[in-house]
């Protein structure tokens, strides 16, 4: 089966990884108007950093299913992202 994807697996990791970067870089510029004490640079930030985490492991679950053959062939990226992820998933529920 031939997929006719424009993006790769490795390609939909790094355009979330830049997506989630560009929006952590744009904190201090959504935050110009806070006050110096203000906490919305901090809590930006925050999300930015779970949004990362959250598609990441997303993603790494969705590669195995539209990208079989890729997964079948380097499962040790894969799964390295999805225990990786899924851990500090379950780590930051347990704690709570």
């Amino acid at each position: 089966m031939m997929n006719n994807n424009k993006i790769g697996p490795v390609g939909l990791f790094l355009l979330w990884v830049g997506i989630c970067l560009i929006f952590g870089l744009l904190v201090p510029v959504l935050s110009s108007h806070a006050d110096s004490s203000a906490e919305l640079p901090f809590v930006i930030r925050t999300y930015a950093m779970i949004a990362l985490v959250l598609g990441m492991f997303i993603l790494s679950l969705l590669n195995m299913l539209i990208f079989k053959e890729w997964t079948r062939k380097f499962w040790h990226i894969n799964g390295t992202i999805t225990v990786l992820t899924a851990s500090i998933i379950a780590y930051f529920l347990i704690s709570t």
